[in-house]
């Protein structure tokens, strides 16, 4: 919540979630345009299209990570250049073992978890990257500056 978290996570994810991105897609890019073409594929989950399946920190980086990545596509797209995104919702990783429960509070245990048992399943890593290849094939060559949700119908509700 925007009224708890410290000036240290912020940077932290937005470091991991923005920055980092950033970075990669400048130099791709610019591989890119001496080559005539390329493809760039984020992974930005579903909490960079919604508002409340995760904390501040994390949501604002994958929403920023969402306007990258769009932004990115429209301005390349004469260049040969396509970017898009992947908005998985929950995949069966470890990063449940990097999130201490303790620290949650009550109000993001109401606002944020009560709707994590509307997840009709987590997906499986194979089908996020069967999802990436699809984008990154010339199957989707007409596919740019959009973010393909992977989340087994979790964002419908």
């Amino acid at each position: 919540m925007v009224g708890e978290v410290d000036n240290a996570t912020w940077e932290y994810v937005m470091k991991i979630n923005v920055d980092g991105p950033f970075r990669v897609m400048r130099a791709a890019v610019n591989i890119f345009l001496s080559r005539g073409s390329g493809v760039i594929v984020n992974i930005i989950s579903v909490g960079g299209l919604q508002a409340a399946r995760a904390g501040v920190a994390y949501t604002a980086s994958k929403h920023a990570l969402t306007g990258l990545t769009r932004n990115t596509g429209y301005m390349y797209a004469k260049a040969g250049i396509r970017c898009n995104g992947i908005a998985p919702g929950a995949v069966d990783t470890s990063i449940a073992e990097t999130i201490d429960f303790t620290k949650i509070t009550p109000l993001v245990n109401d606002r944020v978890m009560s709707g994590m048992v509307l997840n009709p399943r987590s997906g499986a890593p194979s089908e996020i990257a069967r999802a990436a290849l699809f984008l990154a094939s010339d199957d989707a060559s007409f596919v740019n500056a959009e973010v393909l949700v992977v989340d087994g119908g979790w964002s419908a509700y």
